[in-house]
């Protein structure tokens, strides 16, 4: 990807492509500003924060020609450009809470570090964006768990409905205690069981565990077992866990 350097010796600015790429697929806002404003790159999270349609409405212009309510603050603008002068001037990241409650409906952390050029030097900032995020268990966490649990599933070997009662079995709970959990009778429990038991070719609960365990299946918490919330002005948003 390129852009020009307006702002600084006239040469062209090489985003590399493969970084962009994966930016891309986050989720999450990224970009990258100059201290005038303009932005070098934006993802698509970026553009959904702005309240546009496409990341190609930002880039490459500078924020105060970007038609959304985030930028039409001059005294914001101000105060961004500002926050990216000084990290060239310092070479050290910064962190601020944003509260923009009339165009973006949470609040969020904007983290900004040094974007170097090829040359070593620091020609503007990188922003990560977080939203404010609450995530409950629910209290479906019964026993042993590992202390770093997956918010997606490793791999398609066994369904979504079957990784719920996975979670469970593999906290020791007994097929009755999962039935009422979910809504089910015992018997369907214990033939789902059955089913993924023959499914991963085992036979005891233990080999079971095992095989869970390779897969990173007992890392993964399902998702209908977690309530996700980004907290809001108004209210906590309810979000898929992506």
């Amino acid at each position: 990807m390129h852009t020009n350097n307006e702002g600084g010796s006239g040469a062209d600015i090489i985003i590399p492509e493969m970084l962009t790429r994966s930016l891309d697929l986050l989720p999450d806002p990224y970009c990258i500003r100059t201290p005038e404003g303009r932005f070098l790159y934006a993802n698509l999270a970026t553009a959904k924060l702005a309240g546009l349609k496409s990341a190609q409405i930002i880039m490459e212009r500078i924020d105060y020609e970007i038609p959304s309510l985030l930028f039409e603050d001059e005294n914001n603008l101000e105060a961004w450009r500002y926050q990216d002068r000084k990290i060239i001037a310092n070479r050290k990241p910064l962190a601020m809470l944003e509260i923009h409650p009339n165009a973006v409906n949470t609040p969020y952390i904007c983290r900004k570090v040094p974007f170097y050029d090829n040359q070593n030097q620091c020609i503007g900032s990188f922003c990560s964006i977080k939203y404010l995020e609450v995530f409950s268990p629910n209290d479906f966490v019964k026993g042993k768990l590992p202390g770093s649990l997956l918010l997606n599933k490793p791999d398609d070997f066994f369904t979504e409905k079957e990784c719920e009662i996975i979670f469970f079995r593999l906290q020791g709970m007994s097929s009755k205690d999962i039935a009422a959990i979910l809504f089910l009778s015992p018997r369907t429990i214990e033939n789902r069981l059955a089913n993924m038991y023959s499914k991963a070719g085992v036979g005891h609960l233990d080999d079971f565990r095992e095989f869970c365990e390779k897969r990173n299946l007992h890392r993964y918490l399902p998702q209908r077992l977690i309530s996700h919330k980004r907290i809001g002005f108004n209210s906590d948003i309810e979000d898929d866990v992506t």
